[in-house]
């Protein structure tokens, strides 16, 4: 019983995750859209330009987010 549970609660959370990175996706891909029509080629290059950064920095606050909280939930389950 406890492993089904333990399989549910995993497949809610990675679901979850897959639906909001399917978001994000289109989020982006609206927004390149929207820059094509309104600036052209230069906007769109700057945008290709700002992305890789963007998930760069959104990829380090989720790591130091992530292991602090875990650290954090660690830290006061044995203190």
């Amino acid at each position: 019983m406890k492993h089904q549970t333990c399989l549910k609660q995993f497949a809610k959370y990675c679901s979850l995750n897959i639906l909001g990175m399917i978001g994000v996706s289109f989020y982006i891909l609206a927004d390149t859209y929207f820059v094509s029509k309104g600036l052209g080629t230069n906007g769109l290059a700057a945008l290709n330009l700002a992305l890789p950064i963007y998930s760069f920095m959104d990829g380090c606050g989720l790591m130091v987010g992530m292991g602090g909280g875990t650290k954090y939930a660690i830290q006061k389950k044995i203190g």
